[in-house]
């Protein structure tokens, strides 16, 4: 029971006097500042239309692997061909922060589209991809060519 009543206590203090006093000392800024204050130190930062337009294609992605029989990383570094771009995808729907682990997998692609045709469930892979490289290298945005949606 004392228990119960301490944290009843706590709560209260907390509720009452300490989120009260917090606000009225606290910075200032717009929503973008304060995420950025909060987050970016722990690897997050804010997403981007494009961004979850491309999140919402690569979660279609069942990690069959199909995708790598026509491309390029069937002949890279075992390293390289044990990640596989199927696990790029699950890297940055996870965190953008772990996204610079798939960097050696994202550069070994040639850009050749011949994995696109080889999905079964339609994922715009070359477009993913390319976008991905241009987030882990710090490119800015990706170039547009071959697109397909």
């Amino acid at each position: 029971m004392a228990t119960r009543a301490g944290a009843l206590s706590y709560l209260a203090w907390r509720a009452l006097v300490a989120h009260p006093l917090r606000r009225l000392f606290r910075r200032r800024g717009t929503g973008l500042e304060r995420f950025r204050a909060a987050y970016v130190a722990e690897g997050l930062g804010p997403t981007t239309p494009e961004d979850r337009a491309i999140g919402e294609a690569a979660s279609a992605c069942v990690a069959c692997g199909l995708c790598e029989l026509g491309c390029e990383l069937a002949v890279a570094a075992p390293a390289v061909r044990a990640l596989g771009l199927h696990a790029a995808f699950r890297l940055y729907s996870r965190s953008v922060a772990e996204l610079p682990l798939a960097t050696s997998a994202l550069a070994a692609c040639a850009g050749c589209d011949g994995c696109d045709a080889l999905c079964p469930t339609g994922v715009p892979i070359s477009r993913i991809v390319r976008h991905l490289r241009a987030k882990v290298l710090g490119e800015g945005a990706a170039p547009a060519q071959g697109d397909r949606g």
